[in-house]
């Protein structure tokens, strides 16, 4: 086993802001658990999760015509190669901004009764848990928004999950990866998401509610980060519908 800290990018300093939009449910969970959810990351809406570049793609398929594959083996090809990763890769995305972002509000806090969690990328680092796991890797990195086509030489295998279709740049990600990925003894039967614990007190510094919330579920966002001890400030956010 493993242990595992979490590394950050160089380029991401550690005064850079990052923010989470999330529903009052799931902020209700963070608190009370203080644990941060890693979803596998063929669990989301979008479908190029993990896509190989093209190049890498091509080296891949090559690589495959050549192996002898043992029957019983759950890989046979670059495929199924592709759907083992993204069942191994487990991801939290933050959205990288100095202020609220009107968009994301509308995206990843549809309901009115959402909020959003802002953090530094040198809080989260010192606040998240080490992991014991037999994973590989355990990084914060900033997503790069590219074309499969545009994405040229050898890659490692955990690089599909920081590249996304360039429709997607609005978002100026940064990303958790927890790749499980494991040469020796591959496995598809993984679960949905992996939990690491969390400082939450430690890593939030800020909550906003939903700018087009009503007074009184500011008073309830106030009231349970009271509960659960959070010392950062809960603000009405600015950028909503309401005037």
């Amino acid at each position: 086993m493993r242990n595992l800290q979490l590394k950050v990018e160089d380029s991401l300093s550690d005064d850079t802001k990052l923010w989470r939009y999330i529903d009052l449910a799931k902020f209700i969970s963070l608190l009370d658990s203080r644990t941060l959810w890693l979803a596998r990351s063929d669990t989301f809406r979008d479908q190029g999760e993990g896509q190989f570049p093209q190049e890498m793609r091509v080296a891949i398929e090559k690589a495959y015509e050549s192996f002898t594959v043992a029957e019983d083996s759950p890989i046979k090809g670059a495929n199924d190669f592709k759907e083992y990763l993204c069942k191994n890769a487990y991801v939290s995305c933050w959205h990288k901004n100095v202020d609220e972002n009107m968009v994301m509000w509308e995206l990843y806090g549809r309901d009115s009764n959402s909020v959003a969690i802002q953090t530094t990328v040198g809080k989260l680092k010192s606040s998240i848990s080490k992991l014991d796991s037999g994973g590989l890797e355990f990084h914060l990195k900033n997503v790069q928004y590219s074309r499969d086509q545009d994405v040229e030489g050898k890659l490692n295998y955990s690089a599909p999950f920081f590249i996304k279709r360039p429709h997607f740049s609005f978002e100026q990600e940064a990303r958790i990866l927890l790749s499980t990925y494991s040469a020796s003894s591959p496995n598809k039967d993984t679960p949905p998401g992996i939990t690491v614990g969390l400082d939450v007190v430690e890593a939030i510094e800020k909550v906003l509610v939903h700018p087009d919330s009503h007074d009184w579920f500011t008073k309830v966002v106030k009231s349970i980060s009271r509960k659960y001890g959070l010392k950062a400030p809960v603000e009405s956010g600015v950028y909503g519908n309401r005037f």
